[in-house]
């Protein structure tokens, strides 16, 4: 890649889109600059899914316009998307009786030079992206004897095996324990600027989306608002509109601000009948 332009990465302008079930998107409106990791956050059903598969091409538009590398997305092809455009989605089945390295080869089919067989350029894309999620070991395992750290790596060796530009990724962390959330989390940060990825992740953690992110997006009622910024963090008030929860804000011991869900307790129900104590 070269010199980076100042104009957005991707521009989304009055975009409406949805399914047959009725719209999800509803004029929105969304600028990506290259380089920038930034966090979809939102309850389920406000459309971060979909603002995705709009990034990525794979759902059109009702109306409004969309661009991707300074061109209307309508102008690439699906094969030229798929070599600027990984997609890492909620759940992924993955080939049983294939390696590692045979699925992650997988993601050189945009780049096919020929039809028969792998190019050098291929193997080491391949191997590179092995080693950058520090899968390396994985290579020659068969994709059904993984666990779910190492899938998850295997699936992200996957889209980087493409080469992209723009990495999106529809809950990363899911079905991951902690450890394993807080390593991916800080993997992806190291390959923003090894690779210089530009990394849009819905994901739900709060905490996890604000050291995450450069910045974190709250999707709500099909239309997008910065819900916070490496300068000015997400604020409970923020948070608690994304969820339609009660938030509150906490300082750990070491100083570090953090984002709490509070669980009202239960309030004592008197049982139906009682008339008084009994002896």
């Amino acid at each position: 890649m070269g010199e980076r332009s100042s104009s957005p990465l991707a521009a989304l302008r009055g975009v409406v889109a949805g399914y047959r079930g009725g719209r999800v998107l509803d004029g929105l409106d969304f600028e990506l600059a290259a380089g920038e990791m930034v966090a979809l956050i939102g309850a389920n059903g406000s459309g971060k899914t979909t603002l995705l598969r709009v990034l990525a091409g794979t759902l059109q538009p009702e109306s409004g316009s969309v661009e991707l590398f300074g061109r209307p997305i309508g102008v690439w092809s699906r094969r030229q998307i798929a070599r600027h455009v990984a997609v890492l989605p909620q759940v992924t089945e993955l080939p049983a009786g294939m390696s590692v390295a045979e699925v992650v080869a997988l993601g050189r089919i945009p780049h096919a030079h020929s039809l028969f067989g792998a190019h050098p350029a291929d193997r080491e894309a391949v191997a590179a992206a092995l080693r950058d999620v520090d899968a390396d070991g994985l290579a020659d395992r068969l994709v059904t004897r993984l666990s779910g750290g190492e899938r998850q790596r295997a699936l992200l060796a996957l889209a980087l095996s493409q080469e992209p530009e723009l990495l999106l990724l529809d809950e990363p962390t899911l079905h991951l324990d902690l450890a394993h959330q807080l390593a991916l989390v800080a993997l992806l940060g190291q390959l923003r600027v090894r690779r210089r990825l530009t990394v849009v992740a819905v994901l739900h953690d709060l905490n996890l989306a604000t050291s995450f992110a450069d910045r974190a997006v709250l999707v709500r009622d099909g239309r997008l608002e910065t819900a916070g910024t490496r300068d000015a963090p997400m604020t409970a008030a923020a948070a608690a509109r994304a969820f339609g929860v009660p938030i509150e804000e906490a300082t750990t011991v070491a100083g570090r601000r953090v984002l709490v869900p509070v669980l009202e307790p239960p309030r004592a129900v008197e049982p139906s009948g009682a008339s008084g104590p009994i002896h």
